[in-house]
């Protein structure tokens, strides 16, 4: 994939998966608010990064970062056929 922004994304995804597997007890429970934020933030630092080289893929990291904070549903990882299934407007 030669999509830098995307293949990084996809890293903060991953990362997102396995600490939520680690994830334990009251105080970092699995899929907390917090946790779903700092991801997104991350994803979001990424867009804005994209953004300044003007890559599309800005576009489509910030979409999935804010939808994921409105609905709490982490995003799909990114692929080549990611930007297919966009709706450009």
């Amino acid at each position: 994939m030669n999509q830098p922004f995307y293949a990084a994304a996809n890293k903060v995804l991953a990362m997102y998966v396995r600490r939520q597997e680690l994830a334990r007890g009251e105080k970092a429970p699995p899929h907390s608010y917090s946790e779903i934020e700092w991801a997104c933030d991350l994803l979001l630092d990424l867009a804005r990064a994209a953004a300044y080289t003007v890559s599309r893929e800005s576009i489509v990291i910030k979409a999935a970062a804010e939808f994921w904070k409105k609905t709490q549903q982490m995003p799909e990882f990114f692929s080549a056929e990611t930007e297919d299934k966009f709706e450009w407007r």
